[in-house]
């Protein structure tokens, strides 16, 4: 929210000089903190009727002609906070406003994280960052694959159509049943179990809150890295309608809608949202050139309905359904040949060779019913029901070359039930939460690798359960009128259970089974957990925030879906993290900066090997310690400029660690990096907004992402690894100064850089990796009303 603060130098009425005249005016001036006159200031009349317009080079206005009623008189201009005066204007009168404005402020950023209601991110003390709609549109940023970039110390992985999200180093490449998420992922407060959850489609976000570090007291299950909260907008009291359509290379076509407004003022408020989009692949199958790799062919609808009961209670529905299509892009450009196979490499980074032709389908959608009631004043209930559901399927060429020797096909059928209940307090000098999370999962996965050579498949038919109870507390009381403690803790008990089977079977008709290869047994495992979290924070003398903490984090043990056996699954993982943080505005307000160091203890961590077609191996490493620093800053610059950025440093080495490689050969990996977390990483961005022609509004931005190398291996070896390489995009939109549309272009990766995301080292005959994206670029025409 924007500061605002306006002078009304003079308000004076003249009555009109000539006897039976019944046109009015209004008019005047619009001035800086200084006293200098504003040239170019966008004024806007709006009332019994509406009109625009701009102050003169010596900072004044006039609206003239205008009929007796009441009117509503804005002033703007970029750089400074918007100014607003309510005129009665009787027949024939004169009226002279006088504005001056101020420069704006930086503005503020609410967020949820800590559920206790919103809270300015710059006084909440945990390393966060809200990403904003404006942040993820400049772009066109779609899902989490491209977002990333936007907050320190966070980097994604994709297997197929399985997001691995890593923050701080701390991830997992274990994407299976029986195994979960590391850095967890919520879609408005609900937890998305499965990694095919993680590319729902932006659609209709208000934010992105990023919370980085353990976040075991107030969020629990496999948050040991951190949680990324995806919080759609909610629905309004006004009516607001707008719509955009985008074409782009690779023959991008997209549109959506959004529609909100009250169906009963005050009592009832819907939204309703939907997309559509295709892409064709950005790398060419030489194989298939009619079958690019990487495309999208995504269809999402998103329907919410408010509420409110009574000043003290109101409901939210919301559902939501995404459906996504596009030809898979996996592991598909070789980076080196193993010894004694031969096969064609194209030399050009954007071309492969498969024999198979690859698809996908996804189909992701839920629903949840958030109900908060005022108990007292001070005191707020919240019940969050969710349920969700999973259908993913993929049939992919996975030796990455022309040569026909692995083919997969995997289903993945999942649904899971969530109930989460909160009770927050709020006063000067104490604020608590407390609560209970209630959630079970089952998941059924069948996973066939054919080995045409063999000719053999082998099945792998892992069937899940889990169940998870957590209750939950913290708060925070007031020592001094700057010092204040936090205290909490969470008990989290989970149980798994799984019927697996599978074996080897002929590649022929009929698909008999390898004698002695076809197993089937049932297992349990159960783990309990106490996750607590301790810390102090302190309001400088000056404004600025500074805290400490302490926090755990933990993740239940798992099972290796490839085994034959029961009991050889694999232990909890554990994290401590030490923190300590600043937060500050700077610059009369115009600039916010904030920055954390930490160390993390993190201990068993699970490790997943692929050791052979269709065989995995997941284990805990001993230990591992992450140390880093993170700094972000967002300021205004100068009129209309505004510029910011992270930038971060990453430790991340195993302490202890027997590391299993590809066909069961192990290695002593201690003192090498984590998997997909780069040492340095960084971003920055500046935008120029400003007044072009006749009430019109020009926007430019710019912006960088770079990192170090990262390994995709606990060996960090020279083939899997990506080297360092940066990115860069660009955007440029016009419109009118009401903003009822406009128009825009951007392009990403502008400089086309070459870079891989993931590698995969299990085919007999190559080390291949996932391509990151081509450049790409697109224009856009968005109304609103």
């Amino acid at each position: 929210m924007f500061l605002l603060i306006t002078g009304l130098l003079a308000l004076i009425c003249v009555p009109a000089s000539a006897r039976g005249q019944s046109a009015g005016e209004i008019s005047g001036w619009v001035y800086d903190q200084t006293g200098a006159p504003l040239t170019g200031a966008r004024l806007t009349l709006r009332g019994v009727t509406g009109r625009e317009g701009q102050s003169t080079a010596a900072g004044d206005f006039a609206f003239r002609d205008l009929p007796a009623g009441d009117f509503d008189v804005s002033a703007e201009s970029t750089g400074f906070e918007t100014a607003h005066r309510a005129v009665r204007l009787r027949a024939g009168e004169r009226v002279t406003l006088s504005f001056t404005l101020r420069v704006a402020l930086v503005a503020e950023t609410i967020v949820t994280a800590a559920k206790a209601g919103g809270r300015d991110v710059q006084e909440t003390p945990i390393a966060i960052t809200a990403v904003s709609q404006a942040d993820l549109g400049r772009l066109g940023t779609q899902t989490i694959e491209g977002a990333p970039a936007l907050a320190p110390s966070v980097t994604f992985s994709q297997n197929t159509g399985w997001g691995q999200l890593t923050i701080r180093g701390i991830g997992t490449n274990a994407v299976f049943a029986g195994s979960d998420p590391s850095s967890a992922i919520y879609l408005d407060g609900v937890y998305l179990a499965r990694p095919a959850m993680a590319f729902a489609r932006f659609l209709d976000l208000e934010r992105i809150e990023v919370l980085r570090g353990p976040q075991g007291t107030l969020y629990g299950r496999n948050a040991v890295g951190g949680a990324m909260n995806l919080i759609p907008r909610p629905p309004t009291n006004d009516f607001q309608a707008s719509a955009r359509f985008t074409a782009g290379n690779f023959g991008e076509l997209r549109a959506d809608a959004r529609m909100s407004g009250p169906l009963k003022r005050d009592r009832v408020m819907g939204s309703f949202a939907i997309a559509r989009g295709v892409r064709d692949g950005f790398v060419r199958d030489l194989e298939h050139p009619d079958h690019p790799l990487g495309g999208d062919d995504d269809t999402a609808a998103r329907g919410q309905l408010r509420v409110v009961f009574d000043r003290r209670t109101n409901l939210l529905l919301s559902s939501d359904v995404d459906q996504q299509r596009g030809i898979p892009l996996t592991y598909n450009k070789v980076l080196a040949a193993k010894p004694g196979y031969q096969f064609d490499n194209p030399p050009d980074f954007h071309d492969v060779r498969t024999s198979l032709l690859s698809w996908g389908d996804t189909l992701h959608y839920g629903a949840s019913a958030r109900l908060t009631m005022a108990l007292t004043p001070t005191t707020t209930l919240v019940s969050l029901t969710a349920y969700r559901n999973l259908d993913y399927e993929f049939f992919a060429d996975s030796d990455s070359t022309e040569l026909d020797l692995v083919r997969t096909h995997q289903l993945e059928l999942q649904h899971q039930l969530s109930q989460e209940i909160t009770i927050s307090h709020q006063q000067p000098r104490l604020t608590w939460v407390g609560g209970m999370f209630l959630f079970s999962e089952s998941d059924h996965q069948t996973i066939w690798s054919d080995q045409p050579a063999g000719p053999f498949q082998r099945r792998l038919d892992p069937r899940l359960t889990a169940t998870s109870r957590a209750v939950f507390g913290q708060a925070t009381v007031g020592l001094t009128s700057r010092l204040s403690a936090t205290a909490g803790v969470r008990y989290t008990h989970e149980g798994k259970d799984i019927d697996n089977a599978g074996g080897r079977y002929v590649l022929e008709d009929p698909n008999l089974p390898v004698p002695g290869s076809v197993y089937s047994y049932s297992d349990s495992i159960a783990h309990s957990a106490w996750t607590p979290k301790i810390g102090l924070e302190m309001t400088l003398p000056n404004g600025a925030l500074a805290y400490v903490s302490a926090t755990r984090g933990f993740k239940s043990g798992g099972f290796n879906i490839s085994s034959t056996a029961v009991g050889r699954g694999y232990a909890p993982e554990w994290a401590w993290s030490y923190e300590g943080g600043l937060k500050s505005a700077l610059m009369g307000g115009r600039s916010r900066f904030s920055t954390s160091a930490f160390v993390m203890d993190y201990t068993n961590l699970q490790v997943q090997t692929p050791i052979g077609i269709g065989v995995l191996d997941i284990r805990n490493a001993a230990a591992a310690t992450i140390r880093g620093i993170e700094v972000e800053v967002t300021s205004l610059i100068g009129r209309g400029i505004e510029a910011g950025g992270h930038l971060t440093w990453l430790d991340a080495t195993y302490d202890q660690y027997i590391a299993v490689a590809v066909e069961g050969f192990t290695g002593d990996v201690s003192g090498n990096r984590l998997n997909n977390a780069p040492e340095w990483a960084g971003r920055l961005w500046i935008e120029w907004t400003g007044d072009v022609g006749n009430s019109r509004r020009l926007s430019i931005s710019a912006e960088s992402t770079a990192q170090s190398t990262v390994f995709y291996t606990p060996f960090n070896d020279s083939i899997q690894k990506q080297s360092p390489y940066g990115l860069l995009g660009t955007r440029v939109e016009y419109g009118p100064g009401h903003r009822r549309w406009t128009v825009g272009a951007y392009a990403r990766n502008l400089t086309n850089s070459n870079y891989v995301t993931a590698t995969f080292g299990t085919p007999p005959n190559a080390y291949a990796g996932r391509r990151g994206p081509s450049r790409q670029f697109a224009v856009e025409f968005v109304v609103r009303r």
